[in-house]
């Protein structure tokens, strides 16, 4: 299950993330909290494929759909 699959209100846990991504991709999303363990809530849906607004620790961002694919999940 990837971030891009979690609806709003809903929380889970970082599982990994991508092994694909670009290096400079995957060290910006560890730097904002994306990393192993971190819980990660809904706070948002965009229609038409917008982008996902979640909450990272007190961090709130906004991802495309094409890096919250790649970032992966385990629902609590």
């Amino acid at each position: 299950m990837t971030l891009w699959d979690l609806n709003k209100g809903e929380t889970a846990n970082v599982s990994h993330l991508c092994e694909h991504l670009d290096d400079s991709v995957s060290t910006r999303l560890v730097e904002m909290g994306f990393e192993a363990d971190q819980s990660i809530t809904c706070l948002r849906r965009s229609l038409f494929a917008g982008p996902l607004v979640v909450q990272v620790g007190d961090c709130v961002y906004s991802l495309e759909q094409t890096v919250a694919e790649q970032i992966f999940i385990s629902t609590k």
